[in-house]
């Protein structure tokens, strides 16, 4: 926060450039405007800015901006004159809402879409490697049931959730510009606390059940005669739950307030999550073998499988949750700050504006009734 805003013309900044360099750090974070400066001076301020980690975006429309259009890290070109050779952002008809479109968009593509691949990937990961007793080295997934979930859920989402547009309005919120920013570390952990919970639930939860078999022998059509495979109640909770789980986390990730659009302005995201939801419900319902290449038990209680669909449910609302509690609660979001661990600013304007306001002596005041 800056407590004072200087104005200056070329010819002051000039003389404390030459004469008084002690002042420059200063004149760069407290400077606001800055006028009547020669294509010179409008570079050396550019450079005195950035070397103090400032970011800066240079507007002009005369041959006399096209080295500072250049120099800066953000050119942009008002005119069809001389400074659109110097500048990288140019276009033939003046546009004013070209920069905050690419604002917005540039906001809209840092929220947390790339999240949900990792969690697709650990969904998966925790689906192989849960394997109750008594058969924990042959309860694993079918050739199918992984086709399935792969091409038709994780890659499937993966494309729709792209589709999200950027927010109309242009937040002042920050994105989260890192990986480990202490709620995207946060959020990744206890959704995956959650996916092991209900994987396992499911699987204690069918073990429970009076009709529950062990070892579930049943034929396959397209094997040869005499064989048979071994579908266990335990591979086909898993598989039904953890395909919900894809669904889940992509539903949940696509939420992107405020630099994305709702959810439900995504059209494709809203189609794949309405018919990969209704496939996987056709699939716990049709009888087993009606489809038989999914390798599926037939499980004969439709209370469990309306039991499972209320554990889905249960599912999305806390993966919901943990994704709004840390704008809700603020306690929450003082405890994440603790573990975060920052030492102190890494951009160098920063600490200049705090030794500044920690020393509250500057601009000395003269007294023009003396």
């Amino acid at each position: 926060f800056r407590k004072v805003h200087l104005a200056m013309d070329g010819a002051t900044f000039d003389l404390i450039s030459k004469y008084n360099r002690c002042l420059m750090d200063k004149v760069c974070v407290t400077g606001t405007v800055f006028a009547r400066f020669s294509p010179e001076q409008k570079m050396c301020l550019i450079d005195e800015m950035q070397q103090r980690s400032y970011s800066i975006c240079m507007c002009g429309d005369g041959a006399n901006d096209c080295e500072a259009l250049r120099h800066s890290n953000v050119g942009i070109a008002l005119s069809k004159c001389e400074a659109v050779f110097g500048s990288p952002l140019y276009k033939l008809r003046v546009q004013h809402h070209m920069c905050s479109s690419s604002a917005k968009r540039g906001t809209g593509g840092s929220g947390k879409r790339h999240g949900s691949i990792p969690l697709h990937g650990d969904v998966q990961c925790n689906s192989i490697c849960l394997r109750p007793p008594p058969h924990p080295h042959e309860s694993t997934l079918g050739d199918y049931q992984y086709l399935l979930e792969d091409l038709g859920i994780v890659l499937l989402f993966d494309f729709a959730l792209g589709y999200t547009k950027p927010s109309k309005i242009l937040s002042s919120v920050r994105p989260r510009g890192s990986l480990m920013h202490p709620f995207t570390v946060y959020s990744f952990i206890v959704q995956t606390i959650l996916v092991v919970v209900f994987i396992l639930l499911s699987m204690w939860l069918v073990q429970q059940q009076p009709w529950y078999d062990p070892f579930h022998f049943i034929r396959a059509e397209y094997l040869a005669e005499g064989e048979q495979y071994i579908s266990y109640f335990e591979t086909t909770v898993n598989f039904i739950h953890s395909s919900f789980q894809y669904i889940i986390i992509a539903v949940v990730f696509s939420i992107g307030h405020p630099h994305r659009r709702p959810m439900y302005t995504n059209i494709p995201m809203l189609v794949s999550t309405a018919l990969t939801v209704g496939f996987i419900v056709m699939i716990l319902f049709v009888p087993p073998d009606k489809i038989p290449a999914m390798e599926l038990a037939n499980i004969p209680s439709n209370s469990f499988k309306l039991l499972m669909l209320g554990l889905v449910v249960c599912n999305l609302l806390l993966s919901l949750g943990v994704e709004y509690s840390y704008r809700v609660i603020k306690p929450l979001q003082w405890l994440l700050k603790l573990f975060r661990c920052k030492k102190g600013h890494k951009n160098k304007f920063k600490c200049l504006i705090d030794e500044l306001n920690a020393a509250g002596n500057w601009p000395y005041q003269v007294d023009n009734s003396l």
